[in-house]
């Protein structure tokens, strides 16, 4: 009888057991009538917009149900890395991906590439940059939500205060307007402050400089080359710059936040940042609203002017049950009707083409012609498996040489031996 009672339970226990251990698809326990439930889980960017937009979208389909889910930024990557092994309330069908987890997320298997999804419309009116920050080799994985890349604002009043009529082409320019600006007291103290303290956005400034001195971080085949005379070039200009003065030398220490509020108080003539510092400027708060205007990166002689990348996509899980619904959310998320609503609503930078020529956003966002020029020239940062590590060397590299400690071409040629272990080790 015992014995019995055992097989019986068994019986019972099994299918439950099965159900659980179902490769990780979403249970997605809510489906019922009919409707599918997708769960997504996004960075806080633009949750407030993004809440809207999930409620409108189930109204207009009854038949699916989006469920949001959003954390801070910080937070998503380990919160996803743990989803993708979980199941029923745990998954997601859509995650919101930073393009410098790409080659993790897509050599793992955790993200689907959605090229075939693509229309005609979509490969041909979004713009290259975009489609580059959601794409590894031949494959499309997502669609961006929005595009943003480090801008180069300078304070048009400043400038002119000093005799100069437009911003700097060249880096050498940028040195010679940045001592003017010191020399005649028009700042305080340096024309510039940069946020190079030891975190992501150090290694997003020297792509920036990388790139605007016509280097690259890898070549064709995937070997690290960001050690070559112009990788050498740009950080050797970067420390030199802020050691006699040019730059802030209090910028080793600052972060995006303290350099765009000495920017916004008028203490400084340029910073580099993203879109977003745009509205922050142009806010009732700001010293310096309507000063400011958008310039291409300066660049060396011959290369060319270089923004480095920093946008998102959201991504279909291979444990969703709904992909077709997923993929409608998405689409939905990324046409041309909500992109505009998002950057009148958001200050986001569409990812259509034509949407910077629209009336309503030129009015509402005096720099787009401008950040659309820069959106033509951008580097992006490598995609590597093991790119958080690979990020957490380069930050310690680079500031190596921002504090002197070592020269630039020791420490990008330490820093490409240890990327070439990373990758023989398979990351």
């Amino acid at each position: 009888m015992k014995k019995s009672l055992l097989g019986i339970m068994s019986l019972v226990l099994i299918p439950s057991l099965l159900a659980g251990c179902s490769g990780g698809k979403s249970a997605n326990p809510a489906d019922d009538g009919g409707v599918q439930t997708i769960r997504i889980l996004s960075s806080d960017d633009f949750a407030g917009f993004r809440e809207k937009a999930v409620e409108e979208f189930n109204a207009k389909n009854p038949d699916i149900k989006v469920v949001l889910d959003h954390v801070a930024y910080d937070q998503l990557h380990d919160k996803e890395l743990a989803s993708f092994n979980a199941s029923g309330e745990a998954a997601y069908d859509i995650v919101d991906v930073d393009e410098i987890w790409t080659s993790e997320y897509a050599n793992a298997g955790f993200i689907l590439p959605v090229t075939d999804r693509y229309t005609d419309e979509m490969k041909q009116g979004i713009l290259p940059a975009s489609l580059q920050i959601a794409s590894l080799g031949e494959e499309i994985y997502g669609v961006p939500m929005f595009n943003d890349v480090v801008f180069f604002y300078y304070n048009e009043e400043l400038l002119k205060k000093a005799g100069f009529d437009h911003p700097p082409v060249t880096w050498d320019e940028f040195t010679s307007m940045s001592q003017a600006l010191q020399e005649k007291g028009i700042t305080p103290g340096s024309a510039s402050a940069w946020g190079w303290s030891a975190n992501e956005g150090l290694v997003a400034y020297f792509a920036e400089f990388l790139g605007s001195f016509g280097g690259k971080f890898m070549d064709e085949t995937g070997k690290p080359v960001f050690n070559d005379e112009k990788g050498v070039q740009a950080l050797t200009f970067m420390a030199d710059s802020m050691k006699n003065g040019v730059i802030d030398k209090a910028s080793i220490n600052y972060n995006d936040r303290q350099v765009l509020d000495a920017f916004k108080n008028g203490k400084t003539a340029f910073v580099a940042g993203w879109s977003f510092y745009w509205g922050e400027l142009n806010g009732s708060d700001s010293k310096v609203k309507g000063k400011v205007k958008v310039g291409m990166v300066p660049a060396a002689e011959g290369a060319p002017h270089t923004a480095a990348t920093g946008s998102m996509y959201l991504a279909i899980t291979p444990q969703s049950e709904h992909e077709d619904a997923a993929w409608k959310f998405i689409e939905y998320l990324g046409s041309k009707e909500v992109q505009k609503q998002q950057s009148l609503d958001a200050g986001s930078l569409p990812i259509w083409k034509d949407l910077y020529s629209d009336e309503d956003l030129n009015k509402n966002f005096a720099a787009l012609k401008d950040m659309e020029k820069q959106l033509e020239q951008v580097i992006s940062r490598p995609s590597l498996d093991a790119y958080n590590e690979f990020s957490k060397n380069m930050q310690i590299a680079l500031q190596s040489v921002l504090t002197g400690q070592k020269d630039a071409k020791t420490a990008l040629d330490e820093l490409v031996a240890t990327t070439e272990e990373l990758q023989a080790n398979g990351n």
